[in-house]
């Protein structure tokens, strides 16, 4: 197996890995009513322990360091689908 099939594999997986998570993460909401902040705090925890077990403080730090600067700018949903939304009525 090439390093490039590797790499192709593990992404696979890590697909597989994010859409069972969202399934779940989904149902959290939609059938046990459980907040979206209680959820998000409670994944956002569970994932940076995680990634500081099995990387290290130094490179979890600079991980969401990297995710941070990507995300910075962006909108929630709410205010995206609020700035697109085509006005109703007339002023």
């Amino acid at each position: 197996m090439t390093n490039q099939e590797r790499i192709e594999a593990k992404t696979t997986v890590a697909i597989k890995v994010a859409d069972y998570l969202r399934t779940q993460i989904a149902a959290l909401h939609s059938e046990a009513g459980v907040p979206w902040d209680i959820i998000l705090a409670g994944c956002h925890a569970e994932i940076v322990a995680a990634m500081t077990e099995h990387l290290g403080g130094p490179a979890t730090a600079e991980a969401c360091k990297r995710a941070a600067a990507r995300i910075h700018d962006l909108p929630s949903a709410a205010a995206a689908s609020l700035a697109f939304a085509a006005p109703a009525g007339r002023a």
